[in-house]
């Protein structure tokens, strides 16, 4: 049982981070898509380049202060309303990870 968990935690980690980097990429192409000055500011120069990838990565990393939380409201909502078992970190990544990749595609 302890080496499937291990297996489960190494496979979550990569799909959490794909998906997550595949949401930010996808709304600075949308935020730049709306805006043609910053197209033109972020496209085309090494500051817009460095910006986007800054942007991209703050987003990544605030992903994993939002996976805490999902995993803090699971553990105090629905285990009293639906008496569902209270998750681990790890299992609230990869919910987050399933309802993310399903609102990208």
């Amino acid at each position: 049982m302890d080496n499937n968990s291990n297996l489960n935690k190494k496979l979550i980690l990569p799909i959490f981070l794909f998906v997550v980097w595949l949401n930010a990429k996808s709304y600075v192409e949308e935020m730049l898509h709306m805006n043609n000055q910053l197209s033109t500011a972020f496209g085309t120069s090494a500051a817009g380049t460095a910006a986007q990838f800054t942007f991209i990565l703050v987003l990544g990393l605030c992903s994993f202060i939002g996976v805490y939380f999902m995993k803090v409201l699971w553990n105090n909502l629905l285990p009293r309303i639906t008496s569902w078992k209270e998750i681990d970190y790890w299992e609230a990544m990869g919910i987050t990870a399933f309802i993310s990749l399903l609102t990208t595609l």
